[in-house]
């Protein structure tokens, strides 16, 4: 075996290394951000998100996240959450959606937005299906909720487009952000 080669401390070019490729910021009138042409060369992807949504309901929403567009009923998700006094899971396997994490609404304190991050393990692979990981965090006026979710994405086809939907046609509120991560392997 190798040794694994040495970088300047900060390299982006280091393996592992997290390199931005894009940001989007919501002005209150977009409902579904999308990043396209994504660049192939990194070995996984990594999205940053902080979302609102304008949504009136009393309850949490539902963010999801569409590779390539597909919102085809054949990918397998499982969800693991909690909110500090209990636990809950469960399993999909008609999914048309890459669910990701649930979001704050208008209901929420003023200025609550959830975070998630979700990484896109060898998307640019042609060979494997693809494996899409998410963590999350929310709060709806101190009933918090955290969560894991493990998604089987069926296609060897690369990932080149990444969109975000929230539950209802409904706008993401100013401030919302996505940034998209590129994670560098061996050789890059």
């Amino acid at each position: 075996m190798s040794p694994l080669p040495v970088f300047a401390a900060g390299s982006n070019a280091a393996h592992g290394a997290i390199v931005p490729i894009a940001k989007y910021v919501a002005d209150g009138t977009t409902v579904s951000p999308s990043f396209s042409n994504i660049p192939q060369g990194y070995q996984d992807l990594m999205l940053v998100s902080s979302v609102r949504s304008s949504a009136t309901t009393s309850s949490l929403v539902s963010l999801y996240i569409l590779p390539n567009g597909d919102s085809s009923n054949n990918k397998s998700v499982t969800t693991l959450n909690g909110n500090g006094s209990s636990a809950a899971s469960a399993r999909y396997t008609t999914s048309p959606f890459e669910y990701s994490a649930n979001v704050p609404t208008q209901q929420s304190a003023p200025f609550v937005f959830g975070t998630q991050i979700t990484h896109i393990l060898n998307y640019a692979n042609t060979t494997t299906y693809k494996t899409i990981l998410t963590r999350w965090a929310c709060d709806l006026n101190g009933a918090g909720l955290t969560g894991i979710n493990c998604v089987l994405y069926p296609y060897t086809t690369a990932i080149t487009s990444l969109t975000a939907i929230v539950d209802g046609v409904v706008n993401l509120v100013a401030g919302t952000t996505f940034t998209l991560y590129g994670v560098r392997s061996i050789g890059q």
